[in-house]
Order: C-alpha cells, then sequence, then structure tokens
C-alpha cells in the first residue's frame, strides 16, 4: 500500500525541495522522527542528515544511573523536551559522550565487563571488552582502512591501551619512561586527549602535549616542546578540546584564575606555545566534564541565541549559566529542564552535539 496524507498525497512522491521545507523548522529529535514516516522520508533524513544536524544547537541528556530503559533530552534554546527509549542500560553508566556515542561502562566491574558504545541516534552499536590495566578516559577513532575499522584508545595510570575491532586482545604501552628527567616526572601523567587532523593529541596534567604518531607495533607518542601556561591539574581542571583546525585547552576553577572561572587556550603551532582566546567570535563553548565542546550559533536555524560566551552546565539541577569573555558577571539561562524529570534522572547531566555525532574522527599514521 502506498502511504498517504491526510489530503491524499502520495508521500511518496514528495520532492526534495518541499520535504526540506518541512524540515527546517525542525529540532534534531523531531528530524530522526520525521525519517521513520515511511521510506522515501526514511532515505531523505539518511541523505542529509549530516547536514541537518550541524544546524542543531546542543542539547543537554539527563540519564539516570539507575536508568534500564531511555534517557531524556532537553532543548534550553526552546524548551523541547525528549524520551528516547535505549537497549537495556541495568547496571550501566555513562562516562563520556564521543563522536555522538554514550560511552557506557559497567557501575559494577566483572570479569565479563566491556566498554559498549551506543548512539542514541541511530542505534548503532560498538562493544569492546575492557582492558586489562586501569584507565580513566577513552577517544574513539575510525581507521582509514577499505573496511569501515574502528578503534578504542584508553588513557589512564601509567599505560596507553588500543583496541582494534579486528583485535583479539589490548595492546598496552607503560609510557613512564616517556617523563623520566623531567621536573616532577613521578608526577606527571595524560589526562586525556583529542583526535585532532589526523592525530591523537595527548593532554598531561602539566598542560603539555604529545602525539601519537603510530598505533603499531605500540603507541609511539612525541612530545611537543610548548611553553608552559604555569597551570598543573593539581591547581586547575583541565581538557584539550580540538575544533576545525585549533587545538584547544580550557583551564577552570582554579585559585590562580581569579576572577574569571574560565579560561581558553589555543595552541600556535608556529610558536609553540598556548596563547589565551580573548574572543570566540560566532561560536560559543558549551562546558561539562563528559562533554564540552564548541557549536557555531550562526549555523543554528533562526537562532539569536548569546553567542562569543560559555555555557556551563550544572552538575546535578541541569541549569546552565552564561559566563561572558568580558567583565560582565556570570548569570543563569533561562528555561532549566524540568525539576520533576531533573530529579527523576538523579544523575549528572550533559551535553549533546548533534553536529558532532555524524560521523566518528578519522586517524592516518605517518
Amino acid at each position: 500500500m502506498v502511504p498517504q496524507g491526510g489530503n491524499g498525497l502520495n508521500l511518496m512522491d514528495v520532492s526534495d525541495d518541499l520535504l526540506d521545507l518541512m524540515t527546517k523548522p525542525l529540532g534534531a529529535i523531531d528530524y530522526l522522527i520525521f525519517g521513520c514516516v515511511c521510506k522515501r522520508w526514511r532515505s531523505y533524513v539518511a541523505e542529509f542528515r549530516q547536514k541537518f544536524m550541524a544546524s542543531q544547537p546542543p542539547l543537554v541528556v539527563l540519564l539516570s544511573p539507575y536508568a534500564r530503559k531511555y534517557c531524556y533530552f532537553y532543548s534550553i534554546f526552546d524548551q523541547s523536551l525528549y524520551k528516547v527509549t535505549l537497549p537495556d542500560l541495568f547496571g550501566k553508566r555513562c562516562s563520556r559522550v564521543c563522536c555522538g556515542y554514550f560511552v557506557m561502562e559497567d557501575r559494577i566491574e566483572t570479569v565479563n565487563s566491556h566498554i559498549w558504545l551506543l548512539h542514541p541516534f541511530t542505534g548503532h552499536e560498538l562493544h569492546f571488552p575492557r582492558p586489562s590495566n586501569q584507565y580513566f578516559f577513552v577517544i574513539l577513532a575510525s581507521l582509514a582502512t577499505p573496511s569501515q575499522e574502528f578503534v578504542i584508545i584508553a588513557i589512564g595510570g601509567q599505560f596507553l591501551q588500543y583496541y582494534k575491532s579486528t583485535d583479539v586482545m589490548w595492546t598496552a604501552y607503560d609510557y613512564t619512561d616517556i617523563f623520566k628527567g623531567t621536573p616532577m616526572d613521578g608526577k606527571r601523567w595524560f589526562l586525556g586527549g583529542v583526535v585532532f587532523k589526523g592525530k591523537i593529541y595527548l593532554l598531561t596534567n602539566h598542560g603539555e602535549i604529545g602525539v601519537i604518531r603510530k598505533l603499531n607495533p605500540h603507541p609511539y607518542v612525541t612530545m611537543l616542546e610548548i611553553e608552559s601556561i604555569g597551570y598543573s591539574s593539581f591547581e586547575v581542571n583541565l581538557q584539550l578540546l580540538a575544533i576545525d583546525d585549533k587545538l584547544l585547552m580550557i583551564c577552570r576553577n582554579g585559585l590562580q584564575i581569579q576572577r574569571e572561572q574560565f579560561q581558553v587556550f589555543e595552541l600556535n603551532f608556529s610558536m609553540m606555545k598556548w596563547v589565551k582566546m580573548e574572543n570566540f567570535n560566532d561560536q560559543a563553548l558549551f562546558l561539562r566534564h563528559r562533554s564540552s565542546g564548541f557549536s557555531n550559533v550562526t549555523r543554528w536555524s533562526g537562532s539569536r541565541q548569546p553567542m562569543n560566551c560559555i555555557y556551563n552546565l550544572g552538575i546535578s539541577d541541569g541549569i546552565c549559566t552564561l559566563h561572558f569573555l568580558d567583565d560582565r558577571d556570570p548569570k543563569p539561562f533561562p528555561s532549566p529542564p524540568p525539576q520533576p524529570i531533573t530529579r527523576a534522572s538523579s544523575g549528572a547531566p550533559f551535553w549533546y552535539f548533534p553536529n558532532l555525532s555524524g560521523s566518528v574522527d578519522a586517524l592516518y599514521e605517518d
């Protein structure tokens, strides 16, 4: 049977131009629901999903640590609230978001524990066995191979560990020798990392940068000679971000930062030093420990929201505070998630970036 609308219109014959007009006012979740109407619309949504998602602002995720089947997505800009059904979440927790995937881990570790990557928009899943050594940060990337192949890198303690989707076991590399002979060599480690221009860049707790040049036969890390900013993770919270052609470091909540609760530095590769950013221009920074990122406000369809500022998400209540780069005082952003939902979720909310959910960052080895 050919699907028809209420006026007898054959839904399979709707042109791309008309579908474009119909989807322009939609949000990210409504767009995905739109693709469920019929095969023709599903094909259209699949073809233009990445372009559409690039025009969408970040969403707040409310996911209870005790959730079994669903989470909530909330827009602080138009107050849209969506309840999204997910696979069985019992006993799982979300440690962070990477390339649009929730990184799910067992709340209670067992010998059979694994890392489960779940894409809430597409339903795609990736499963990796849990590494044998301690870790606290993971990076997901794709490899430039004829067949689609993924790799997950686990960072923590004194080890870098990686696992390709075609491997049968993790490869572990003890990187403590990298810091031998340096000041405080016993108190240096990698905090996290990002994929930037086809390479994995790692951030130390002293604001230093290492680059993984290749993975096989073990991760070969080169430390860059960068002028220190004078902070360490003992004094401030450091986080590494990649946006377009920029490698950025966020410093927050440190006594040395004084009135400014946040500072953002860009790595100037020609001078090999961190340069403080004084202006985000059309961008806004959305900050949270599980997921932080930039979004270009001018790309949001019909948006007149504040830009050149930081949207800092509250720890438990989902209340967002705006922090400006000039002398203005921070102020709460209106329209937090409904209190009954935040109370029911009882977990730390985090940002989800539709514009970063369409593809997995690719690695290119030397």
